[in-house]
């Protein structure tokens, strides 16, 4: 997380400024000394006042206080419900276009969303077939994306094994 949070902070004059408002330094995150730091700034303050001194919304904090007093090493995709993966279908090979699969979502990016279908390399669903009509009441009111570790259902659209590739068209979020 350490490293994580470090590359999308940039740690220019700004976030050495958050950091320095609950008394931390960039070592300081992941330990359990920052985490009291930060609780102490926010009782004392509450979210919303330490979100319009930071010149932030009150959700971009949270989010940024939940990184920054999570332990070392925390993964929160651990938490998250298995996929029940086809044991006739472990790797590349077993696959077959128009075989429907359930996956878990491991990374959401730009162009498309990665998902463990449980051959060892994950598919690809592009963008473009990621519908509105094709996600839950939630997920349509929050955007038209998926993050880590939702379930989702499957069809494979293209395998190409030499390069390693998979291609799927999102069913259903489960």
């Amino acid at each position: 997380l350490k490293d994580g949070l470090c590359d999308v902070l940039a740690w220019d004059e700004h976030e050495f400024v958050f950091l320095s408002l609950f008394g931390g330094n960039p070592n300081d995150i992941g330990k359990p000394d920052m985490q009291q730091k930060v609780n102490a700034v926010i009782q004392k303050e509450g979210l919303e006042g330490v979100a319009k001194r930071l010149n932030t919304t009150v959700h971009t904090l949270q989010l940024i206080v939940d990184g920054l007093t999570q332990p070392e090493g925390f993964d929160i995709r651990t938490d998250f419900d298995k996929p029940d993966f086809k044991r006739s279908i472990v790797c590349l090979e077993d696959l077959s276009i128009g075989t429907v699969l359930t996956g878990k979502v491991e990374n959401a990016t730009p162009f498309g969303v990665f998902v463990d279908i449980g051959v060892g390399k994950a598919g690809l669903i592009p963008v473009r077939n990621i519908t509105e009509a094709k996600l839950s009441k939630v997920k349509k009111r929050r955007s038209l994306g998926l993050g880590p570790g939702e379930r989702v259902e499957v069809k494979v659209l293209n395998i190409d094994i030499p390069r390693l590739r998979i291609t799927l068209d999102l069913i259903r979020v489960l």
